[in-house]
């Protein structure tokens, strides 16, 4: 399971005008569709996760937070073979990033885009 606790630059400061916010591409690399079956938000979402991510397709989602309240929460897909892949996060305003995914049961899966910073964008490709 990855984990990745990343710092904030160093080059600013947090302030009442930052935002915390997560926007997630998860691709679907495998042969089948895979199904949200839990999420949650600490505030409500953006852009919520899609029910369903069809074989070679992309979803998107979008978890906020401000700066009294860290963007932090989670998502579990299922494969129509009962593999499951778990993203978890949690983005404060001050403090070190956590981003965690985990793919069981045959998934796999793997990061591409920067997790450091107050807005964090990217990509999960599932296979």
């Amino acid at each position: 399971m990855p984990t990745v606790s990343v710092p904030k630059p160093t080059n600013e400061q947090p302030s009442p005008q930052t935002t915390e916010s997560l926007k997630a591409t998860l691709m679907n690399q495998t042969s089948g569709v895979l199904t949200l079956v839990k999420s949650a938000s600490a505030l409500t979402w953006v852009q919520p996760p899609p029910g369903t991510i069809a074989a070679g397709q992309s979803g998107q989602f979008t978890s906020p937070g401000d700066f009294s309240n860290a963007a932090n929460g989670y998502v579990v897909y299922q494969a129509t073979n009962g593999a499951t892949f778990t993203l978890q996060w949690a983005i404060p305003s001050v403090g070190k990033n956590s981003i965690t995914w985990q793919a069981d049961g045959g998934l796999s899966a793997q990061e591409s885009g920067s997790l450091d910073g107050w807005n964090v964008s990217a990509a999960w490709f599932i296979s």
